[in-house]
């Protein structure tokens, strides 16, 4: 608020505007959130940074703020994506506040009130001011004035959202100018050095070409090679800090997915028949949809092309007559029928220019719509919105604008969005060359389960649970016995979502990990959307943290027993080729032929196709010398340089935009690096 009070003594004069919200219901109720979380012991936190606990009610409390800030904004959103969205940007915000902003401090990086004022209103307007809708002028361009306006009027709203908004914007202005600082930071602190400068240039202009020859590893087994366990586990000791596992499970599941019977079918096509006979006659189409479709009322306007993958569409409303009913589109999923509303030649794209206002004042928009047609050209009343189309304008709810696409309607039309009360006055600047399109009414059935067949479903699914009585040995008998399809599923983690052909398996996964939920146990019934049943068994339990030896001894003894193979090729290679004197000569005993590699470079280790012990040991060659046998990471090599040089192609920018990517890389890794230094824990799977 201190900084808000600066910037209004600024601006000097008080300036009431209208601010427009839509205020959006939040679908929980806090009630039962508060009773919730006295269900929620002091162990299920939501998280934990730098080794404080979040809890949940801190969660909430955060979870809460953005909410209301979508709500202000108009992008209240009750699907799980919108709340998953919001669910991240109150971690996040609280990731800003226990590390991010700890760090920078810690850094020496600030942003005092000052510099906040000068980013609200100086020569550089922060973007996050600069992008924000509210204050983009009819011009396209932030607006200084729309701006002041805002922060004028900010107190004198009564019911405190303005200020809440812009409370939310001024710390915004802040958190985004502590990033850029502390981004810079770490920038300027990646110094590249004159001798690196000079050795990076030298490392990339020295080319080789090279003649080789190389013997793979292959993937059979050396039963001669033994690998001990003493060396698994020293192998293993050397790296466990790499062996980081975050708590994970293995299962394995029986999923009765509920599809229709054929009885479901029949009785589906029997109801669409029955309805059929009065599509094809209805005279209000509208209501027809609305009260006998399971699809809704279409307003958009089809191509022939459009059309082709519903050929029943197709081949009727683009026919010779397009008076009655086309034939019946059957699906797996659905029966569907339609019948042409109307066809027009119409634009596929147009290029618009608009200007708005009130409903009351019709009359200026008229006065516009006269004026622009005397014109015959687009006036300075009007703001550019581009180029359009059907999609965009259905997407955004404007279908009322499709009106542009009609060359019958002319270039200068008066629309009216009760909506958004206003007038919209649009000018056509251009339109695509016209194709004809048809508006179609369908007539749809889907075919569903009925409750009997859930019924029968659930049944099942019941059947196996009751027969396993919560242990693994039963399952798997039970399922042998039934002859039915298990599904393994390994290393799943508490933040997954898909099991198999379910998208959104949450229940499930809670219960896998549940506390009460030990290795061997079987599940109840656990249903999922109403449409898929699990029955599924925890056969493995791993703790977050280092991976065990026993997990992971097996990868490290088919490595160490590659790296032996490849070591022990090597050392029968030399034997082989001790007498030879030419790269030729090598080929032929080993029983291969020679391959050439032009511009071979230390460079090249970018290049994933080339072996970096191969490129390593070429770049450190004489010319003329017959090199190996060298251990490479997939097999042996023997090569023979042919011709080095040494070029300028890769110059100093060059060696200095490689040091700028290196940059861009460590801010991109930025947050990731802190909030492994912070030691985060986030449980939020747990609760949402």
């Amino acid at each position: 608020m201190a900084v808000l009070e600066k910037i209004r003594v600024k601006f000097g004069i008080l300036i009431t505007i209208l601010i427009a919200v839509a205020l959006l219901s939040f679908i929980v109720d806090p009630d039962t959130l508060r009773s919730t979380f006295q269900m929620f012991s002091s162990e299920n936190k939501v998280g934990e940074m730098n080794g404080k606990a979040i809890s949940y009610k801190d969660f909430y409390e955060e979870l809460n703020y953005y909410t209301k800030l979508s709500e202000l904004t108009g992008q209240g959103s009750t699907d799980e994506e919108g709340q998953a969205a919001l669910r991240d940007a109150a971690w996040q915000s609280i990731f800003d506040k226990e590390v991010f902003i700890p760090a920078a401090t810690k850094a020496g990086v600030a942003v005092c009130d000052d510099e906040i004022v000068d980013l609200s209103q100086g020569n550089q307007v922060s973007p996050v001011l600069a992008q924000q809708p509210m204050f983009i002028g009819q011009d396209g361009v932030f607006s200084r004035e729309l701006l002041a306006q805002f922060i004028q009027s900010a107190g004198s709203d009564a019911s405190g959202n303005a200020d809440f908004y812009w409370n939310y914007l001024e710390n915004a202005v802040y958190k985004q100018q502590l990033y850029t600082k502390y981004a810079s930071l770490i920038e300027k602190s990646n110094i590249q050095s004159a001798v690196e400068l000079r050795r990076a240039i030298l490392e990339n202009n020295v080319i080789s070409d090279v003649d080789f020859v190389m013997i793979p590893a292959g993937f059979e087994q050396d039963s001669t090679i033994t690998v001990s366990a003493q060396e698994i586990k020293d192998f293993y000791n050397a790296r466990k800090s790499n062996m980081k596992q975050p708590a994970n499970r293995d299962i394995e599941y029986v999923l009765f997915e509920v599809v229709p019977s054929q009885e479901d079918i029949d009785n589906t096509k029997q109801n669409f028949d029955s309805l059929y006979e009065d599509f094809k006659t209805a005279d209000n189409l509208k209501n027809f949809v609305a009260l006998n479709s399971d699809g809704k009322w279409d307003t958009y306007y089809y191509k022939k092309s459009q059309l082709e993958s519903v050929p029943e569409y197709a081949e009727y409303a683009f026919g010779k007559d397009r008076s009655g009913v086309s034939a019946i589109h059957t699906t797996d999923e659905s029966f569907s029928a339609a019948r042409v509303v109307s066809a027009k030649s119409l634009a596929d794209s147009a290029k618009i220019h608009y200007a708005t206002f009130p409903l009351q004042n019709e009359s200026s928009a008229d006065s516009l719509v006269a004026a622009a047609k005397k014109a015959g050209k687009v006036t300075p009343d009007f703001t550019e919105m581009g180029w359009i189309n059907q999609e965009g304008l259905l997407a955004n709810g404007l279908d009322a604008f499709n009106v542009v696409f009609d060359p019958q309607e002319g270039k200068v039309i008066k629309v009216k969005l009760t909506n958004s009360q206003a007038w919209f006055v649009l000018y056509v600047e251009e339109r695509t060359k016209p194709v004809d399109k048809v508006q179609l009414a369908t007539f749809v059935k889907n075919i569903l389960p009925s409750e009997e067949t859930y019924r029968d479903y659930l049944m099942k699914a019941t059947e196996l649970a009751d027969k396993c009585a919560g242990k693994f040995e039963k399952f798997a008998e039970a399922v042998k016995a039934d002859n039915l399809p298990v599904i393994p599923m390994n290393n799943m983690v508490e933040s997954t979502k898909r099991v198999g052909v379910c998208e959104n398996a949450r229940e499930l996964v809670r219960w896998v990990f549940d506390k009460g939920t030990k290795k061997g146990d079987v599940s109840e019934v656990i249903i999922v959307d109403n449409k898929y049943y699990y029955v599924a068994a925890v056969t493995e339990t791993r703790k977050a943290g280092i991976t065990p030896l026993k997990d992971v001894q097996e990868e490290i003894r088919m490595n160490l027993a590659s790296e032996k193979k490849i070591e022990k090729n090597r050392a029968e290679i030399a034997e082989k080729i001790k007498d030879c004197t030419t790269i030729e000569q090598i080929a032929e005993v080993l029983g291969t032929t020679v391959s050439h590699q032009n511009g071979v470079s230390f460079g090249s280790l970018q290049n994933q196709s080339l072996d970096p012990k191969f490129i390593g040991a070429v770049a450190g060659a004489e010319q003329g010398v017959i090199c190996g046998p060298i251990a490479g990471d997939i097999g042996v090599y023997v090569f023979q340089v042919s011709d080095k040089e040494t070029g300028t192609f890769f110059t100093e920018n060059d060696a200095k935009t490689g040091n700028a990517q290196i940059s861009s890389y460590r801010m991109n890794i930025m947050q990731t690096v802190l909030a492994d230094a912070a030691d985060i824990t986030d449980n939020r799977v747990r609760f949402f």
